[in-house]
C-alpha cells in the first residue's frame, strides 16, 4: 500500500465525516439542514492542538453520523465539544440551554420536511438535557406513517387515553427496535455486552423522553413504530383504560 505523503491532509468534514458525506440518506440530511439555514459543524482534516479544538476554531454545529439502517444521528457541537462531559460546572448551564435550543431547531427542520424525529435526552440531570436528535427520513415511493398531532388528539379521545396509560408501550416498542438494532449488529467497535447495553440504553432514553412529552408525542412515536393503521389501532384497544377494565374474554 502507497504511503500518503506527510503533508497531505484528510478533507473537511462539514456536517458529516468525509467517508459517510455521499451516502443518500447523510446527503438527504444535510439538505434538510442546508435547506433551514442550520450552521454545519466543520471538523477539520488537519490536525489542531487541544486548545484550539475546544475553542471558538473547533466544530461549531450540527453534525450527522449514520446509526442502524436509515436512522442517522444528530448532535451539535459547540466549540469543539458534542456533549457536556469534561466541562466546568458553572459553565454547563448556559450551554445546556443553548444545546437544547439548537437540537429543537434541528428537530423542527426535518420534522417540516417530514422526517421522522426522536429528541434522545438524559434522565440523570435535573433540568432538560438534549444528548441528540435520531432522525429517520420517509420511505421513498410509500406514505409516511408519522400521524399530526390533530390526529394523534383525536385518537386519544376515541380510545379514552390518559397520561401514563401507553408509557409501558412505549417503553417496549423502543427496546423492541432497540433489540433490532442490536441484532443488526449495532456497535461494531463494541464488546457484544457493551453493543447490548448502549442500544438498549439510547431505547430507554429515546421512551422517556418521548413519555415526558405527553399523550400525543407518544402516540405519533407509536404510528411510526406500527406498520399499519390497524396495527396502531390494535395496539391502542390494548392499552386503553376500556380494555384494562374489561373482564377476560379468553376461553
Amino acid at each position: 500500500m502507497a504511503e500518503k505523503p506527510i503533508d497531505q491532509v484528510e478533507p473537511d468534514g462539514v456536517g458529516s465525516v468525509p467517508e459517510h458525506a455521499q451516502e443518500p440518506t447523510v446527503v438527504a440530511a444535510l439538505t434538510v439542514l442546508r435547506a433551514a439555514h442550520v450552521t454545519l459543524a466543520t471538523v477539520p482534516g488537519r490536525k489542531m492542538l487541544y486548545r484550539n479544538w475546544h475553542g471558538a476554531q473547533g466544530p461549531q454545529g450540527a453534525f450527522v453520523w449514520p446509526g442502524t439502517g436509515r436512522t442517522l444521528e444528530v448532535v451539535w457541537f459547540m466549540d469543539g465539544a458534542q456533549d457536556e462531559r469534561g466541562m466546568r460546572t458553572r459553565d454547563t448551564r448556559t450551554v445546556r440551554r443553548a444545546r437544547n435550543d439548537a437540537l429543537d431547531a434541528v428537530a423542527s427542520a426535518f420534522q417540516a420536511a417530514g422526517w421522522r424525529v426522536w429528541r434522545v435526552e438524559s434522565r440523570r440531570t435535573a433540568t432538560r438535557r438534549a444528548l441528540h436528535i435520531d432522525v429517520t427520513p420517509p420511505a421513498d415511493g410509500e406514505p409516511q406513517s408519522v400521524i399530526s398531532e390533530q390526529q394523534a388528539e383525536a385518537l386519544a379521545t376515541e380510545f379514552g387515553i390518559k397520561p401514563g396509560d401507553l408509557d409501558e408501550a412505549v417503553y417496549d416498542a423502543a427496546n423492541e427496535s432497540g433489540a433490532r438494532e442490536y441484532n443488526n449488529g449495532a456497535h461494531p467497535e463494541a464488546s457484544d455486552e457493551d453493543a447490548h447495553e448502549r442500544v438498549h440504553d439510547a431505547a430507554d432514553a429515546r421512551a422517556s423522553s418521548v413519555n415526558n412529552q405527553g399523550v400525543t408525542a407518544q402516540l405519533r412515536f407509536l404510528a411510526d413504530f406500527c406498520d399499519t393503521a390497524d396495527s396502531l389501532r390494535s395496539l391502542l384497544r390494548d392499552h386503553s383504560p376500556a380494555a384494562a377494565e374489561a373482564p377476560s374474554t379468553a376461553s
